[in-house]
């Protein structure tokens, strides 16, 4: 009695795992299917590629429609939209089950757009009638220049040559394809003079040294207009001799130095002569007498 009792609650127990089984298996199967369809990223630029993929179940066929007339007949890849917009992507699976999702193509952004990339290298001053070389850097292709003296566009070179016919200070200004505004530098041309008038040739000169030694005090990048002074009019020499109001000796280095570390934004720098030597031509600096003074005294006064 117990063994039959037994058999029939296992046999109750085998038919109802079997309709469990028999119920799961009739939901895989016969419950509607839902596309699984994954698209990223939704906002790109143009060029960016987007990766597409689907893992809907039992899945056998897939068409993928991009919005613009272009399909794809893979499960998985990607592709590239060429033109900026919104497009309506859709996948179907099997010719009947379908999804759409909305992607946002940007236009491109231009890397190269910024003014600060393109750039101009350019003297900060010129004699009249010199040959100014000017030098355009960036990726761009179309440059234009306009010197300030004519009012028109001068020079469609990248890297032009300019000579000034009228000493005065003028705004060099160069546009590219790439820039929104222009790329601005000030040139300051000095009055021209001939070899036989060297009495002006150093006053000019040492007007130019004086200005740059005062940009040092002033706190302007000291690398910058030190090395205008040591290549421009010293060839080079940081050992040339300086005299500070006719009694103070040093190295040009060293003093330049001085005028950074110690009389940073103390110091008014007056005059600077310069001395030439004896030899007719030379052309490097021998040795600078310069005479200044402190701000402080000033306001003493």
């Amino acid at each position: 009695m117990g063994k039959i009792y037994t058999r029939k609650i296992l046999f109750v127990a085998a038919a109802m795992l079997l309709c469990i089984l028999i119920a799961v298996l009739i939901r895989i199967f016969f419950s509607s299917r839902t596309v699984r369809m994954t698209l990223t990223p939704i906002e790109v630029e143009v060029g960016e590629p987007i990766y597409y993929a689907d893992s809907t179940r039992r899945a056998n066929s897939w068409l993928w429609e991009f919005g613009n007339g272009d399909v794809s007949h893979e499960r998985n890849g990607q592709y590239v939209f060429k033109e900026p917009g919104r497009y309506q992507v859709r996948l179907q699976v099997d010719h009947s089950l379908e999804k759409k999702q909305i992607i946002t193509v940007r236009k491109k952004t231009n890397t190269y757009g910024s003014d600060q990339l393109v750039k101009m290298k350019a003297p900060a001053s010129a004699f009249q009638g010199e040959i100014v070389s000017f030098k355009g850097y960036g990726p761009s292709k179309e440059w234009r220049w306009q010197f300030g003296e004519s009012g028109i566009v001068d020079s469609r070179e990248q890297n032009p040559l300019y000579a000034y016919s009228e000493p005065g200070e003028y705004e060099v200004l160069l546009t590219t394809e790439d820039t929104q505004y222009p790329v601005r530098h000030t040139i300051k041309i000095l009055s021209q003079y001939t070899e036989n008038d060297s009495t002006d040739v150093l006053v000019i000169i040492g007007n130019d040294i004086r200005e740059h030694l005062q940009a040092i005090v002033d706190g302007r990048p000291f690398n910058t207009h030190y090395n205008y002074i040591l290549k421009k009019y010293l060839c080079g020499n940081p050992d040339i001799a300086v005299t500070v109001n006719n009694h103070k000796k040093n190295d040009f280095y060293s003093y330049c130095q001085g005028l950074k570390i110690i009389a940073r934004k103390k110091t008014v720098i007056d005059e600077v002569f310069v001395d030439m030597g004896d030899d007719l031509n030379n052309e490097c600096v021998m040795q600078l007498m310069v005479t200044q003074h402190e701000r402080f005294s000033e306001s003493k006064k």
